[in-house]
């Protein structure tokens, strides 16, 4: 082989490098600009009305995948009606269940459910009232439960965005967003998680409630993979332990993430 030869030969390599590289290069950008391209949102900004790109964008901007909205607009045979669910979801969890954001979900099992929970009612016959009974259909809530008087000093947490006062309490204190969506099943659609309260049993009292290992939940009527898969302890508090002295002993304190 002559150096002429071996010469062109290098120049010809070099070259042919440089377009496969080039080639590349051109390859990637163009995939790029698909996935930042945002014409998907100039279609549903015509199809649902002015400021549905913002909207969209503002829900990007807070954390929600871009890539899962797109995807669920794209599937969805009523885009109003997602839109209109999106809009009212109780928080980015509750809007990455109608997406379907399952990555993103803390605390969420991927597999199927079955349900795991009493199937009646449990009464405490020593406590003689009948008010202060486990009723079948908060029974449901649990794999098993006890009748339980907590003694004074006794601390215990609720995470909500509604009802301070409401039924269900943990004497143990979360320390994440997973421990309150998995452990303890709370459906995204039934909580926004941004309140944290506690209550304290006051001295010389003690508090009558329910205590056992939460059951598993769907995480949205109608999916049943992934679902919640339960296993925290939880509390019921029957409604006539909720009374007015109750309710103003409640504090809400700084969440604890």
């Amino acid at each position: 082989m002559t150096r002429f030869t071996k010469t062109f030969l290098l120049i010809l390599l070099i070259f042919s490098s440089q377009l496969i590289v080039n080639c590349s290069s051109d390859d990637d950008l163009i995939n790029e600009e698909i996935e930042n391209s945002t014409s998907w949102m100039d279609d549903l900004e015509r199809s649902l009305g002015s400021g549905t790109k913002a909207k969209l964008n503002s829900w990007i901007d807070k954390g929600l995948d871009k890539g899962k909205l797109k995807e669920a607009f794209s599937k969805a045979k009523d885009k109003a009606g997602l839109m209109t669910d999106l809009e009212n979801a109780q928080s980015i969890y509750h809007q990455r269940v109608y997406i379907e954001d399952w990555d993103n979900i803390p605390g969420i099992a991927k597999s199927d459910y079955s349900p795991n929970g009493l199937t009646s009612g449990m009464t405490h016959p020593a406590w003689k009232n009948s008010e202060l009974d486990l009723p079948a259909v908060e029974a449901a809530n649990f794999v098993d439960a006890v009748a339980t008087e907590l003694p004074a000093g006794t601390k215990i947490y609720r995470i909500t965005g509604g009802n301070p006062a409401g039924g269900y309490w943990t004497k143990a204190k979360p320390s994440s967003i997973g421990d309150v969506i998995g452990g303890t099943a709370v459906q995204p659609a039934w909580n926004n998680f941004s309140k944290f309260y506690t209550y304290e049993v006051p001295q010389a009292q003690k508090l009558k409630v329910w205590q056992g290992t939460t059951a598993r939940q769907p995480i949205a009527a109608g999916v049943i993979n992934p679902h919640l898969p339960g296993g925290e302890i939880q509390l019921f508090l029957p409604l006539a332990v909720r009374d007015e002295t109750f309710k103003k002993l409640v504090q809400e304190i700084p969440l604890p993430w």
